[in-house]
């Protein structure tokens, strides 16, 4: 029988519509070991975007095997987080806004494992700002900004036994 790790921290992050009328158009999720998870949803109303949206996410979306129905996100992401899972025995979704959790939550409304994955909410503006410093060119892309929230957690948690 094989034994698996206790848990895997996921740090992630949607871009979105408009902070009104949330559609998700892409996910990033980082692992605190580098695995990786990035989607777009082919299926977002472009006329539903706020004019920053358009500015500054629209033009960093990546398209190509990217970009798919939400549906074939949805079984994508819900893969990816079994095939963790077959080595942890839960996942915790880390986030930093609560429009990010409602997102991911309508992504796995209907998972099979839903009992194995736990979501918190924490706040990691310094180590985000750190990351960010001296390149600006990917902010407000959703695993770059994933990438920038888990630097954040090492930046906040440095050093201090966590229980987390």
């Amino acid at each position: 029988m094989e034994i698996k790790k206790d848990r895997l921290l996921l740090f992630f992050d949607t871009e979105f519509t408009d902070f009104v009328d949330m559609s998700l158009i892409s996910i990033g999720i980082v692992s605190e070991h580098m695995h990786e998870f990035y989607a777009e949803n082919s299926e977002f109303n472009k006329a539903r975007c706020c004019d920053f949206v358009n500015s500054e996410v629209l033009p960093k979306l990546k398209g190509g095997v990217c970009a798919m129905p939400y549906n074939h996100l949805k079984e994508k992401l819900q893969i990816w987080i079994s095939d963790l899972l077959e080595d942890y025995s839960t996942v915790l979704l880390v986030y930093d806004y609560s429009g990010d959790w409602d997102l991911m939550n309508a992504l796995l409304n209907d998972y099979p494992q839903i009992g194995k994955v736990k979501s918190r909410k924490d706040d990691f503006e310094a180590g985000i700002e750190l990351f960010f410093m001296h390149n600006l060119t990917n902010q407000h892309h959703a695993l770059f900004d994933a990438k920038a929230l888990f630097n954040g957690f090492k930046v906040k948690y440095a050093g201090k036994d966590l229980e987390y």
